[in-house]
Parts: C-alpha cells; structure tokens; sequence
C-alpha cells in the first residue's frame, strides 16, 4: 500500500458467501492484481464472522488472507473464527479441545472442517 491511503470499507460476517465478497469488492472499486483484491486508495478492514453458514468458506479464505498478508486489507477475528480455534485446539492437559466436540459444535464447524478435509491445508497457520 502506498501513503496515498484515503479510508477504509469496513466489510464484516461473510459467513461463507465467496460471491457476494467478490462482487462487493468489485462494486467498492478492488481490483485483482496478481490474484490479490487491491485499492487504488483504500483498504477493507474485515470484521470476522467470515466462516460458517455458506458453503464457500474455503473460497472467503482463499480471497481474505491474500489481502491481509499483502497490506490491502486488515482484519479482526469473528466469535466463529475463535470457535473454530477453540474447536481444533486440544487442551493443555491432553483430555478434550478448548471448545467440546458436542453434537452442536461439530455440526456448526462440519462444513468448515470438511472444506479442508483431505487437502494437507489447514486455514490455521499457528497451533496453541
């Protein structure tokens, strides 16, 4: 990003929805440069919720994290990210996961977890 910044969109819960992402992106002005959304004068700040609900949680991953790594965008965790966190990380003492693998949770993180599934990617780059 260049000193020229002007603002900020502010774009928050997602929830999957990789079309209407892209196609908000398109009508705010970003453009793709070399595979990355990007400003001429601005930047989005992503205000979490960007998985859960919609089926192309992946695809959401796939556009935000380039943005965020480049300085085209800046972004804050959503509760379902955390939750997500939660979900895979295992306790310290090695008995369950920070958030319990109940029926309600698996089936709140199924589509997630499945969208990497069998890939060898995981869209956490870090471990607690």
């Amino acid at each position: 990003m260049t000193d020229t910044n002007t603002g900020f969109d502010l774009i928050g819960d997602i929830h999957g929805c990789a079309d209407t992402l892209q196609a908000m992106l398109d009508k705010l002005g970003y453009r793709q440069q070399d595979g990355i959304y990007r400003h001429p004068v601005r930047r989005v700040i992503f205000l979490g919720d960007f998985i859960d609900r919609e089926p192309r949680q992946r695809e959401v991953i796939a556009i935000v994290r380039p943005m965020v790594e480049s300085g085209a965008a800046l972004s804050v965790m959503g509760n379902h990210e955390f939750n997500a966190i939660a979900y895979a990380t295992r306790c310290r003492d090695g008995k369950g996961y920070l958030r319990p693998h109940s029926k309600k949770n698996a089936e709140q993180h199924e589509a997630f977890l499945k969208a990497y599934e069998g890939t060898g990617s995981t869209p956490f780059s870090w471990t607690v």
